[in-house]
């Protein structure tokens, strides 16, 4: 992680603790369990960010428990008047996304949030 995220991963991420890990382009990948305790390495690995190199420097472990993919997409969109359910899908199962419209991913995009228990179960339940 970046500078952004030290507070939280110093703070609330722990040896042990469960995570859903998401992907750009719209899909849950995996759910994975972090081992040992955050550190900060300097040692570039060859990421970017927006296209330019780009150090993250706060690392945690972890092991992959399940994998597989799990397509989501904005399930609701509207008119002035009313919500119109346009793409039934795995989006609104969860709890953890409120927004089921075209802005759901601003829950997932570059960033760590608690996850329900019951959503991280569903995740795992349903990866193939």
């Amino acid at each position: 992680m970046d500078f952004r995220y030290f507070v939280t991963l110093r703070d609330f991420v722990r040896e042990g603790d469960k995570a859903v890990v998401y992907t750009h382009g719209g899909n849950f990948v995996a759910v994975v369990k972090f081992v040992g305790q955050m550190k900060e390495q300097f040692t570039h690995i060859g990421w970017t960010k927006n296209g330019e190199p780009c150090m993250f420097p706060y690392r945690i472990g972890f092991v992959i428990l399940r994998e597989g993919s799990i397509p989501i997409s904005f399930s609701t969109t509207g008119d002035p008047e009313k919500a119109i359910w346009t793409r039934p899908n795995f989006i609104d199962r969860v709890v953890f996304i409120a927004d089921k419209g075209k802005t759901w991913n601003q829950y997932v995009q570059v960033s760590i949030i608690s996850v329900p228990k019951e959503d991280y179960e569903l995740v795992e339940s349903n990866l193939s």
